[in-house]
């Protein structure tokens, strides 16, 4: 009887352990978003190169991976990180500076389902086959940019303060 009464208590303390487990978020069965795996691709760069900064992530519709880099430091100028939605992470650092784009500070002012709601409400509306979240160099600044390759398009922007779609020549 006592071997009984044992296993019960064992059984429901690890049925609450376990409750207690799921409940706090350290496990979850939820896909990560966009703005997630972003914000993970940070925390992941931080620890293996201190002081990076985000520049640039990509990611197709479905949104199952993403591919960010970062500005590095001396030893190491620039790092990719690929990151799905199920929180798996690699860090892969680069030799050689990446180029072409602004340091963008995160979080993000702007989730890339509202981008894609801004999207679909203008005259730019359109099936997507990639997206980039960058601040491109050159001639005009602008703050991070959603970028759509949106088929017989091109290139469509939603500017992520603004909300402002325009297309990109």
């Amino acid at each position: 009887m006592k071997k009984i009464l044992a296993l019960i208590v064992i059984g429901v303390i690890g049925y609450f352990s376990y409750e207690h487990y799921m409940n706090n978020n350290v496990v979850s069965t939820d896909k990560l978003t966009f703005t997630e795996m972003v914000n993970l691709s940070k925390k992941a760069v931080l620890g293996e190169v201190p002081g990076s900064d985000f520049y640039i992530a990509t990611t197709l519709p479905g949104v199952r991976i993403i591919e960010a880099i970062y500005r590095g430091n001396d030893s190491c100028p620039s790092v990719a990180v690929t990151v799905t939605d199920e929180g798996e992470t690699k860090v892969e650092k680069q030799s050689s500076p990446w180029m072409e784009c602004v340091v963008i500070k995160l979080p993000l002012k702007m989730t890339l389902e509202e981008a894609e709601t801004k999207l679909g409400n203008s005259k730019f509306a359109g099936k997507w086959s990639e997206v980039v979240v960058r601040s491109p160099l050159g001639p005009v600044s602008y703050p991070a940019l959603y970028i759509f390759t949106v088929d017989g398009m091109g290139w469509v922007a939603v500017n992520t303060l603004t909300g402002e779609v325009f297309q990109l020549t």
